[in-house]
C-alpha cells in the first residue's frame, strides 16, 4: 500500500499522486462516489430554491419578478438562448477552414 501524505488541506493523498480539485474529483470517481456527490448537489439545490420561497430579498420592480421562480427560470431561459445563438450565428462566422494555420 502506498506512503500517504496530507496535502494543503489536510486530506491524506497517496505518495506521488497529483494534489488540486481535478485530482480529488478523479479520485472521488474512482471511488465510485459520483452518486453521493450528484445527491449533495440536488440536495443543496432544492434547499436554496426552498430558501427563496421563504425569504423575500426584495420588492419585486417588474411585474413578472413577484412571482417565486421568476429569476432562475430567467436565468435559466437565458443561458439557453445564448447557447443557440452562439452555435448558430456566431460559431459559423469566427470557424477557420481545418487547414487555415497550416502545417504545424
Amino acid at each position: 500500500m502506498p506512503e500517504q501524505n496530507e496535502n494543503q488541506s489536510g486530506l491524506k493523498v497517496p505518495e506521488g499522486s497529483p494534489s488540486g480539485l481535478g485530482a480529488f474529483l478523479d479520485r472521488q470517481l474512482d471511488a465510485g462516489r459520483i452518486k453521493f456527490w450528484r445527491t449533495l448537489f440536488f440536495l443543496i439545490l432544492l434547499a436554496v430554491a426552498l430558501l427563496n420561497l421563504l425569504i423575500k430579498s426584495h420588492h419585486p420592480h417588474f411585474g413578472v419578478d413577484r412571482y417565486p421562480f421568476f429569476w432562475p427560470v430567467f436565468g435559466l431561459v437565458i443561458g439557453g438562448v445564448m447557447v443557440v445563438l452562439v452555435k448558430k450565428i456566431i460559431q459559423p462566422v469566427i470557424k477557420k477552414p481545418e487547414d487555415f494555420y497550416g502545417d504545424l
